[in-house]
């Protein structure tokens, strides 16, 4: 089956010094999966730009771990304002490691903005983040001390609309935040959209979460 026409973008994350290492890899899973409707995001220091033949979307963003709620943030702004995604109306933001083992169907999800393994707790680990920081950053001995809702961890993968961006793209208090899933939802729900659990799991693995 060709899914070339798919309404579904797949968005990997890396960053400057590890996209070498995954861009084959991506490249050749999703061409063995019959399927281009995919972007690999890096950060750079200057005008963030799209480069279309090689599917890589490059971010005027902080390219280091504490920087990581910039950089989705921005991407989800780019995409939506940008003609050459017009014609996506979901979004699944994936790690650069993850693997699919299954294209999903709009189908499954067209009645969701927001969706994939949602953690249904108020609290969380809150040192997570420690010593994965920049040295220099803020981050990466302090405490995260702001609220926990539920929320789609990010480690699995999640799923959202054009939709939901929309009403999110605007922020820029990205920098007083670590957890970049967390931001999203908080986010999300001051705009009154709930995560919606779904076997992500399916579709997606996570080396790292299994």
């Amino acid at each position: 089956m060709n899914n070339n026409n798919s309404t579904i973008l797949y968005i990997f994350f890396t960053h400057k010094l590890n996209f070498n290492n995954v861009y084959t890899k991506i490249k050749t899973m999703m061409y063995n999966l019959n399927n281009k409707n995919y972007i690999i995001i890096k950060g750079i220091d200057l005008e963030s730009y799209y480069d279309k033949d090689e599917h890589v979307l490059n971010i005027n963003c902080n390219d280091k771990y504490e920087g990581l709620p910039e950089k989705v943030l921005k991407t989800f702004q780019y995409i939506v304002n940008n003609i050459e995604f017009n014609n996506y109306n979901y979004f699944f933001k994936l790690d650069d490691d993850m693997i699919i083992n299954k294209l999903i169907n709009e189908n499954d999800i067209k009645n969701y903005n927001y969706c994939g393994k949602v953690n249904i707790s108020y609290n969380g680990n809150r040192k997570w983040h420690i010593g994965k920081c920049s040295k220099n950053s803020k981050f990466n001995t302090m405490e995260y001390k702001g609220n926990y809702i539920p929320w789609c961890l990010g480690g699995y993968g999640y799923i959202i609309s054009r939709n939901a961006i929309n009403l999110i793209k605007n922020n820029t208090n990205y920098k007083e935040h670590i957890y970049e899933d967390l931001y999203i939802s908080l986010l999300l729900n001051e705009n009154n959209i709930k995560p919606i659990h779904i076997n992500i799991q399916n579709y997606v693995i996570s080396p790292d979460h299994y």
